[in-house]
């Protein structure tokens, strides 16, 4: 199960530290602050919004992995439906996925099975006291984390009436702690990665084992004329060797757009007549557990 939604995960992980970690890299610098800032506040107002998502990873130039997907969201009514597909070396599959307020229907697209499975439950807090707490969570974590990278942060005023802000960070600039995780964590990925089943069931992404270093990040933000968050984009290129001696340029890059902001109606899922399993929180949990407990005693 763990195998099965790495890429999932990947790509929501990556999709969050781009939001989080740019608005509080940005936040180092009062000019750059305020621009992002306030058309993130100005974004989240809208309540509801589609989102574009493209994700590639290529190895020398060949692509590893794809992932593209569109995701309409309301926060108001905690709803929301994805639909993904996914591009790795056994070729395309799809996925489908609805979040209603109490569980996740999720199916894949070449089953006709839904499987339903219940929301974790957030305790007494209110959905907005959980939201606030975590927003000012992370933006205390990443300002001492990232420290005063802001500094580099620009912005440019764009004959639209919009703005763009970027921020490029070389090899000197990125935080010593990513270069001391980054390798780290990537070995994890490549070690899950080179387990992982070629079954059909099974994202298969072959990355490389190797002792990497991060080169350079590369962030943009596209802000348009009514200071709502148009468009972000990433791009990490990472460089290493592997055990023969063949160095990789590895890249990975992330576009998300945002259109619909405020119109937007998330498709909704009637499983009346349709083949569902259910999984419960508690089976969720196993099979996590069994997971990581046979990739320990792998080791």
């Amino acid at each position: 199960m763990r195998k099965k939604w790495l890429g999932i995960s990947l790509s929501v992980g990556i999709t969050g530290a781009l939001i989080w970690g740019y608005g509080a890299s940005a936040s180092a610098d009062s000019t750059t602050m305020g621009v992002y800032e306030s058309a993130l506040h100005q974004t989240k107002e809208a309540k509801n919004m589609t989102a574009h998502a493209q994700l590639t990873l290529t190895d020398n130039g060949a692509k590893l992995l794809t992932l593209e997907g569109v995701a309409k969201i309301d926060h108001n009514q905690h709803i929301g439906n994805v639909d993904a597909t996914f591009t790795d070396t056994l070729g395309e599959k799809s996925m489908q996925a609805f979040l209603e307020k109490d569980q996740v229907v999720v199916k894949k697209g070449d089953s006709n099975v839904y499987r339903v499975m219940e929301k974790m439950d957030r305790g007494h807090q209110s959905e907005n006291d959980v939201d606030n707490n975590r927003g000012a969570m992370m933006h205390k974590l990443f300002a001492t984390v990232f420290g005063d990278l802001g500094k580099n942060a620009t912005v440019e005023n764009l004959p639209d009436g919009g703005k763009r802000t970027s921020l490029q960070l070389s090899e000197e600039q990125i935080p010593a702690f990513i270069q001391v995780a980054g390798p780290i964590i990537y070995d994890k990925l490549a070690e899950h990665s080179q387990e992982a089943s070629s079954s059909e069931n099974h994202l298969s992404v072959q990355l490389p084992r190797l002792q990497i270093q991060v080169d350079q990040v590369l962030l943009n933000a596209k802000i348009d004329e009514k200071n709502q968050i148009e468009q972000q984009s990433a791009v990490v290129y990472l460089s290493g060797t592997d055990a023969s001696g063949k160095e990789h340029k590895l890249q990975l890059s992330l576009d998300i757009r945002l259109s619909d902001l405020g119109t937007t109606t998330p498709d909704r899922i009637d499983l009346t007549g349709k083949q569902v399993e259910k999984v419960s929180r508690e089976d969720m949990k196993n099979k996590w557990r069994t997971g990581w407990t046979k990739h320990s005693d792998s080791e």
